[in-house]
């Protein structure tokens, strides 16, 4: 083969590499996901995803996927356009949209770090209300979510879902002494971040809805 043939080959497979990830990236489907060790018991796992999309969504985009909002997040969320916890698949997740893929990976991480963080030592939230979303575990085993009360103090001292409530208002008084984050995983596609509860409700479990809601939402 002469030198002029082989050249023209090697350029044409170098476009067409290219032509591939330029398609990938307007799809949605450029994924970059890393997995972030806790320090606390279990060893547990943080798997954080990063999908470029060019695809600007809507709340009404997500709804189409099949998730249930349901109230605004309490806590302040500088930038975001909509801040909803809700339900998919039988499971929590939370939503934040902002106007740009930009926001969403500068104020929309910054976010979602806050409300999945875990201390050190035993998995459970930071002290105070510095979590929007908190489920609290009971010596029987059950646990419930704090409801989010609305309170213009931003204090859930007493205000639970109950479990088995078909995760409507109902409140269940308690004294919650063991304090989890509900969201462990998060995923960022394009101007959206999902924060996810684990699969069956167990906090510590890597989140099905995490892992397959960037394909969901592209259709790719």
């Amino acid at each position: 083969m002469n030198r002029f043939l082989l050249n023209t080959r090697v350029q044409l497979l170098l476009i067409s590499a290219l032509l591939i990830a330029v398609v990938a990236v307007a799809c949605g489907t450029a994924e970059d996901e890393s997995l972030v060790a806790s320090d606390g018991e279990g060893d547990t796992e943080q798997r954080v995803r990063m999908v470029e999309s060019i695809q600007v969504f809507t709340e009404d985009d997500v709804t189409a996927i099949g998730w249930k909002g349901q109230r605004d997040f309490v806590l302040d969320y500088p930038g975001a356009t909509t801040f909803k916890w809700g339900y998919m698949n039988q499971t929590e997740v939370g939503v934040l949209i902002y106007a740009s893929a930009e926001d969403a990976k500068t104020l929309g991480v910054a976010a979602a770090i806050d409300q999945t963080f875990r201390r050190e030592s035993d998995n459970q939230a930071r002290d105070g209300d510095l979590t929007d979303r908190i489920s609290c575990r009971r010596p029987v085993g059950s646990s419930a979510v704090k409801a989010n009360t609305g309170f213009t103090s931003k204090s859930f001292s007493a205000s639970y879902l109950e479990p088995n409530s078909d995760r409507s208002d109902d409140v269940l008084p308690a004294t919650c002494t063991t304090r989890f984050p509900t969201y462990n995983d998060y995923t960022v596609v394009g101007n959206v971040v999902f924060m996810c509860e684990g699969d069956e409700g167990n906090l510590l479990d890597p989140s099905t809805n995490c892992e397959k809601v960037a394909g969901w939402l592209t259709g790719s």
